[in-house]
């Protein structure tokens, strides 16, 4: 470690240290990689194992800072289809955008995910995986605008420096008790009833007896249960189920005690 890095990641830690809790925290790591070069920065974490089959993943919630405004009006559609984020689970260490957005095996919807953000002058940054026990998964990304040149310096001379300030930070929130205040997309997905009609699915029941244990209608479960399958891009309530288990949708309830 070369004695700035020593240097600035002791300034993450000290600062660190003086936040009361994760909004802060952010606040405290994006003044940090300023100083770096970098004129914006997330982070995010997914509870769940991210890639729920082959071709469907869970949604991946960014906590921000300095985005442009109305950045996230659409980012709801996109949130699936992340290429930065599909590309963490084919790498260990921090990586840059330009060589995702290069590879020619990204679906049209990850390319126009990456294009998206693009527009609102979101095209140069670099990411950091950061992998944990029991498949679940933290990211960092630092990113250069376009009111601001000089990407390919920044990058080259920060790397590394970069995936020492990630970790310190995802520590620190951790160990501090601040990972649980941190904004996560899968409690967003269903609604409770939702959850509910899917909870007494996936014990056995049809719609006709779900009905007469929640008081309402057949036609009420059933929309119930078509929406949750719409959410979840899934075909059969079978699998709607399988979908929403694996999101941790349905934890927590007594019905899986």
């Amino acid at each position: 470690m070369t004695t700035f890095m020593y240097e600035i990641s002791e300034v993450l830690r000290c600062k660190l240290s003086k936040c009361n809790d994760f909004n802060q925290s952010l606040d405290v790591l994006h003044e940090v990689v300023s100083d770096l070069g970098f004129t914006q920065v997330l982070y995010a974490c997914q509870t769940v194992r991210p890639q729920i089959d082959t071709e469907h993943w869970a949604p991946l919630r960014l906590n921000v800072r300095n985005f442009p405004r109305g950045w996230e009006v659409m980012w709801r559609d996109f949130e699936c289809h992340d290429p930065y984020y599909h590309a963490c689970f084919n790498v260990t260490l921090p990586f840059e955008w330009a060589k995702v957005q290069s590879n020619e095996r990204l679906s049209d919807k990850e390319r126009k995910a990456w294009m998206y953000l693009a527009d609102f002058g979101l095209a140069h940054g670099m990411t950091i995986p950061i992998h944990l026990p029991k498949g679940k998964f933290a990211v960092v990304s630092g990113i250069v605008d376009k009111s601001k040149t000089g990407w390919s310096a920044i990058y080259g001379k920060h790397y590394e420096t970069m995936f020492h300030l990630s970790h310190i930070f995802h520590n620190m929130i951790t160990d501090r008790g601040f990972a649980n205040q941190v904004e996560v997309a899968i409690t967003h997905i269903l609604s409770p009833r939702e959850c509910e009609c899917l909870r007494w699915t996936a014990l056995g029941k049809t719609s006709p007896e779900i009905a007469v244990i929640l008081g309402r209608s057949v036609e009420t479960v059933r929309l119930h249960i078509k929406n949750s399958m719409l959410k979840l891009d899934a075909s059969t309530r079978t699998h709607a189920v399988a979908k929403a288990m694996q999101l941790g949708a349905l934890e927590g309830d007594h019905l899986f005690a």
